[in-house]
């Protein structure tokens, strides 16, 4: 038991338990990851639609970026930006706390800007399908803050391009969780023309 507790404290441990932990799995689609930005960019629009803000002249840039920025570095360690995010994080947090005190009765308004910070700051870490699937809820739950809020029909045409892009990202999604290879859009030769490419009139007839 006693030398036990001495390998958990060396370093030499650690390091032989991370080479030999399993690989993550990259996800390489880019059209995977520009219809989930898209996602969390409507989400971000239509909370400010219905609640008239303007968070979205930051946050919708500052997302592209770091879309971007997740894709380039998608198979590096990004330590340091790890590090930097989960700072960014508790200080989004620690704002939150503070502006929750002041507005107890109505909070919808402060959960969806602080789901949209964590998001942004989030983009900038997504190598992994789980990660986009992280962004895709995060969507999802910023078009349902966004309903709630809204008083016009101004959020009806949001809602029917969510809608939109919601269902190929579903079947990228799926596909993805099988392993099978990504979807294409151009027609191919007949030899080879299958479920590899996006079948637009199933989808509008889902729509």
């Amino acid at each position: 038991m006693k030398n036990r507790f001495r390998g958990l404290h060396n370093i030499g441990y650690w390091r032989q338990k991370i080479s030999n932990s399993p690989p993550i799995e990259i996800e390489d689609s880019i059209v995977f990851r520009v219809l989930v930005s898209a996602l969390v960019i409507i989400g971000i629009v239509a909370t400010d639609i219905a609640a008239e803000t303007t968070g979205s002249f930051w946050a919708v840039p500052l997302s592209l970026v770091g879309g971007v920025w997740s894709y380039y570095r998608r198979r590096q360690p990004n330590v340091a930006v790890k590090f930097c995010i989960a700072i960014g994080m508790l200080l989004a947090l620690g704002a939150f706390f503070g502006r929750l005190v002041g507005e107890l009765n109505d909070t919808r308004l402060i959960l969806a800007e602080l789901l949209i910070q964590l998001q942004v700051l989030h983009s900038f870490d997504m190598p992994r399908r789980k990660d986009l699937g992280y962004s895709m809820i995060i969507g999802l739950i910023l078009i349902g803050v966004a309903a709630t809020l809204s008083q016009t029909l101004a959020f009806a045409p949001v809602l029917l391009l969510f809608l939109a892009i919601v269902l190929p990202t579903l079947v990228l999604d799926y596909r993805s969780r099988l392993g099978l290879e990504p979807l294409t859009i151009k027609k191919q030769s007949s030899k080879n023309q299958d479920s590899a490419i996006f079948n637009f009139k199933f989808l509008v007839i889902i729509f």
